[in-house]
């Protein structure tokens, strides 16, 4: 037999097991070293444990190659003596142990599998004996299965011997069982840490469930760059929740010690790993689930400990810090928030030498303004939320970038920070902030002399549920009064609380849908923490929260988190897809016999006064209340009751037909400009009016381009009775639309016939009516075909959004009679009082038949709703107070920038001056352009006479960007304070294509 030979065999066998397969298996598919993390064993466990599947995968692999390479090489050299390919095994074993650090399991028993399959299959089998009898005798752990292990590698000697009566052979597998069971003596188990030792790196994507909520945002921010030092968490462990269930058996018995159920033993391999990692001093901080959570902080109730020099003070801090979770104050604590007993994790970190530490909030925490709060103390930031010292305090505006260094100037001056630092903490703050989609942050910090340290951040908690003015400005805009707030408040919740519960099924319950939406400062605000958790539970993607918040686009779902929801977004669809038919049938059953009714009952009223008219018009309410009792009171009230029953399926169709429309143009790639329009409400009104005016125009005038005063032109109209009769057939036909369609607080078009009568005959003065026919656009098949698909669902928009305005307006009209009684007998003082009133108070007024007096409740909403007008009213609002702000004008002078940015709505460039339009029957003047607080179908007849449109909220699917396409109008939406930050006769230039308005003086 040739020494040399064997020799070589050996050397080279050590030498392959030396190689650090598994640590670069894990290193390429996770970035991770092994030798960092758990007990330091780099074995094919912990590859699994540490680096996650596809590295386990590629470990078990090339562990499974080293096994079997020595065996087959020592079959190969030597035939005949096969106890060779075993010795082989013991210094591959020993390689992989003394360099590489693993255990060598994994090779071992994929050798024998080679050698002998016999062998390998009984030690196996053997094995799973004595593991299911260990665990009879020792309960399911880590115990029974370590002994299973080490008896599997102890028999297989005896095995070797019974399958191949070799003395050699038997020999050699000696050797290699007693090696492998030395080394599972001395070896670290990932197994074992899996379930109670884990260590886990704030590099890693971390489990809040199982890391607390502390880690797992400050792993998130350290992985998206920010300044996070080290660390390492202990996570929470199976043994723990075993002794508590101990120490619960031991309360019935009267012996319970609850807080040694977190004092666990931690081996010594661990503390010994978090040292080398942390050579230097430590804190022990905690990281319990439902600290610094969205809807708990925890603040002060779990010990942090630090400095920790020893390892044996860092073993006493670990236990210390677990032991505080079980504190009265803790549990208490836990009790009132209604958090559940879970687990403590622990979280070890290098301890920050600070010179000046401290903690800021990236917005006011009291009501959600927009400062920075910074408050520092020389030292540790510990300093600042012990509260056993008073802070520097600093509050620093953002709102106004342009100022800011000047504003951080001047609080240098009497801070203990310098300017540039200042600067950094609230660029931190603002980045945080963002960086967690827009909600405000409660961060912790700390300054070395080099750098701004992040030590914590978690959301301020009192500051929610978040508000946000996104979609609201659209779907009902401006101040609302009590009244329509509390009849819009239950059908728009309502509507969306059943759209939703489509989707997620079961997991709607426990979601309180009447808080989708509320009313701050008389305007209307839709719940973006409530809507956030629904788009999570839908699977959006995280942007979901931004879109509402700050009106970015939302990103594209994983597909991960959409598959679950497929069923309930399948049903939805189904909806959509019937919506179409549905309401065809519900148009003929129950709306259209609604209005008929409602115009029967108005024209029997008129009858009865001696008024005729036909069944056709729509009739307003009568001027005088016939007979001022209850009885007809009721009568009136019932009818509004009946109105608001017809309005819940029309709100759920008004909600969902445009939802279902975006989508299918979204899908089908269809262009506005491809709809037709035609019988739009606001667009039908405005086309028959200009075809009146030419009619006006051409009675009046003699020659085509003659010219004729206002005078004439109304003297003309006054003289013509079929101009009259028509302009009365276009208040009847249009007559129900108002300004806010939404809004029954405001006149309908039929309630002010002189304003339109004013705007019809400005109409016909004008040479040009900017009439537009309907135009004939050239698609392909292709193109037709995906507009079929969109084009009946705009008829029927249109036909929902005509149904939806009629009713609100008979609405409306109901309580203006109830009013007219109200003010005969006196419970009103004058028109308009009874829109101040919610609609609860006029039920339980109208009921009782008993004597009020709402004056003093009517004058104090009155003056809070001027008061709500005037303040500027902010797109989000944190928590339920609105900031404490006060209004600003901005002119170009002291703007930092002479160009306002908003959403392009209608293409084209026009320069001109500016008219404040703050009501539909502002007269505009001419050429001037519009700017407006909002659009709506109401607005259409002023818009029509702009030479260009900036409104304050909207976007590219409002009204007014509809009625501008429609007339080649250049408009900008979403342009924020519009009407506050332009004056009137201010030349600007409007950019629909870039979405820009350039102040020109």
């Amino acid at each position: 037999m040739p020494l040399g030979t064997i020799a070589l065999l050996l050397a080279a066998s050590f030498s392959l097991g030396a190689l650090p397969l598994t640590r670069w298996a894990v290193r390429v598919f996770s970035r991770r070293d092994l030798r960092a993390l758990g007990t330091g064993n780099v074995g094919v466990s912990a590859a699994f444990l540490h680096g996650g599947k596809l590295a386990g995968i590629a470990a078990v692999l090339a562990e499974i190659a080293r096994g079997i390479v020595p065996v087959l090489a020592g079959r190969f050299c030597f035939p005949d003596a096969p106890a060779i390919a075993i010795v082989l095994l013991i210094p591959l074993v020993a390689g992989r142990y003394a360099i590489a650090r693993g255990g060598g399991v994994t090779n071992a028993v994929w050798g024998l599998l080679v050698f002998s399959p016999p062998v390998a299959v009984s030690s196996g089998i053997w094995g799973l004996l004595v593991w299911g009898l260990a665990q009879r005798w020792w309960g399911e752990g880590d115990r029974a299965r370590l002994f299973a292990s080490r008896c599997g590698c102890l028999c297989t000697p005896i095995w070797v011997w019974v399958w191949g009566q070799s003395m050699p052979e038997f020999l050699a597998a000696t050797g290699l069982a007693l090696l492998l069971t030395a080394i599972n003596f001395n070896q670290g188990d990932d197994m074992a840490l899996s379930k109670s030792e884990q260590l886990f790196s704030l590099d890693d994507s971390l489990d809040a469930a199982i890391c607390g909520d502390k880690a797992a945002k400050l792993s998130q921010l350290k992985r998206a760059g920010f300044n996070v030092p080290a660390g390492f968490i202990l996570p929470s462990k199976e043994e723990g929740r075993r002794k508590k269930e101990e120490g619960r058996r031991k309360k019935e018995e009267g012996r319970r010690d609850e807080e040694n159920a977190d004092r666990l033993l931690i081996s010594n391999s661990v503390i010994q790993n978090l040292k080398s990692q942390i050579p230097n001093r430590m804190i022990v901080r905690s990281s319990a689930a439902g600290e610094d959570g969205d809807i708990s902080s925890a603040a002060g109730q779990y010990q942090t400990i630090g400095p920790v020099f020893t390892e044996a003070e860092l073993l006493d801090g670990i236990n210390r810090c677990r032991q505080s979770y079980w504190t009265s104050e803790a549990v208490a604590y836990r009790r009132q928030r209604q958090l559940p007993d879970t687990q403590m994790a622990v979280l070890i970190q290098p301890y920050i030498d600070s010179q000046f530490a401290g903690v800021m909030f990236s917005r006011n925490p009291l009501d959600g303004g927009s400062q920075v709060i910074i408050e520092a103390l020389p030292g540790g930031a510990e300093a600042v939320v012990g509260g056993q010292c008073t802070p520097v305090h600093l509050e620093i505006d953002f709102s106004q970038p342009e100022l800011l260094e000047n504003k951080l100037t001047e609080l240098q001056s009497n801070s203990i920070i310098a300017q540039s630092i200042l600067a950094e903490l609230v660029k931190q703050a603002q980045a945080i902030e963002a960086f967690f989609h827009g909600i405000p942050q409660d961060i912790e910090w700390s300054w070395d002399g080099e750098k701004v340290w992040i030590l914590q951040s978690r959301p301020i908690t009192n500051l929610q549920p978040f508000w946000t003015r996104t979609i609201a400005a659209e779907v009902i805009p401006g101040a609302i009064r009590p009244l329509t707030w509390s009849i819009n408040r239950p059908l728009t919740c309502g509507v969306w609380g059943e759209i939703f519960k489509v989707v997620l099924g079961d997991r709607a319950i426990g979601l309180n849908f009447n808080e989708t939406a509320t009313l701050l400062g008389s305007h209307a605000y839709f719940n973006a923490t409530l809507l956030g958790e629904i788009f999570r539970m839908m699977g959006l993607p995280e942007q979901g929260l931004e879109f509402l918040l700050r009106g970015q686009k939302m990103g594209k779902p994983p597909l991960g988190k959409i598959l679950p929801n497929l069923p309930g977004l399948w049903r939805l669809v189904q909806r959509e897809r019937a919506l179409n038919a549905e309401f065809k049938g519900d148009r003929s059953s129950i709306f259209l016999p609604a209005l008929q009714s409602l115009d029967k009952e108005e024209g029997r009223r008129k009858k009865e006064e001696g008024r005729g008219s036909s069944e056709e018009e729509i009739l307003m309410p009568n001027a005088q209340c016939p007979m001022p009792d209850y009885q007809y009171l009721t009568e009136l009230l019932e009818r509004a009751e009946q109105i608001q029953e017809w309005l819940k399926p029309i709100t759920y169709y008004n909600i969902l037909g445009p939802i279902g429309l975006a989508i299918r143009k979204a899908i089908f790639r269809v262009n506005d400009d491809w709809l037709a329009n035609d019988s739009a409400p606001e667009i039908a009104s405005v086309r028959a009016l200009q075809h009146l005016a030419q009619k006006l125009r051409q009675a009046a005038f003699s020659q085509p381009d003659e010219t004729i005063s206002v005078a004439d032109l109304a003297q003309t109209f006054a003289e013509t009775p079929a101009l009259q009769a028509e302009f009365e057939k276009w208040l009847d036909t249009y007559g129900y639309l108002s300004e806010v369609g939404t809004d029954i607080a405001v006149p309908t078009w039929r309630e002010q016939p002189e304003i339109y009568q004013k705007l019809l005959i400005n109409m016909a003065q004008k040479a040009e009516t900017n009439l537009v026919e309907k135009r004939e656009i050239g698609l392909n098949f292709s193109q037709n075909w995906r507009l079929d698909k969109c084009q009946e669902r705009t008829l029927v928009k249109n036909q929902i959004s005509e149904i939806y305005a009629r009713l609100l307006a008979h609405l409306r009209w109901t309580f203006l009679e109830i009013e007219v009684c109200g003010l005969a007998m006196e419970v009103f003082q004058e028109s308009g009082d009874i829109f101040y009133l919610e609609f609860g108070e006029i039920q339980e007024w109208i009921r009782s038949g008993a004597s009020v007096s709402f004056k003093d409740t009517i004058r104090e909403r009155r003056d809070r709703l001027v008061a709500d007008r005037d303040r500027p009213i902010p797109p989000v609002v944190y928590g339920n107070l609105l900031p404490n702000s006060q209004t600003r004008a901005i002119d170009s002078a002291t703007s930092g920038t002479n160009i306002l940015q908003g959403i392009p709505a209608s293409i084209g460039r026009v320069e001109g001056f500016v008219k404040i339009c703050r009501t539909a029957s502002t007269d505009l003047g001419e050429n001037a352009i519009a700017v407006v607080p909002y659009t709506d179908a109401g607005w259409a007849p002023l818009l029509l006479g702009a030479t260009a449109i900036i409104a304050e909220v909207g976007g590219q699917l409002s009204h007014g960007a509809i009625i501008a396409r429609e007339y080649k109008i250049p408009a900008v939406m979403n342009i924020s304070e519009a009407t506050t930050r332009l004056r009137n006769g201010q030349k600007v230039r409007v950019d629909g294509y870039l979405g820009t308005v350039e102040l020109l003086e």
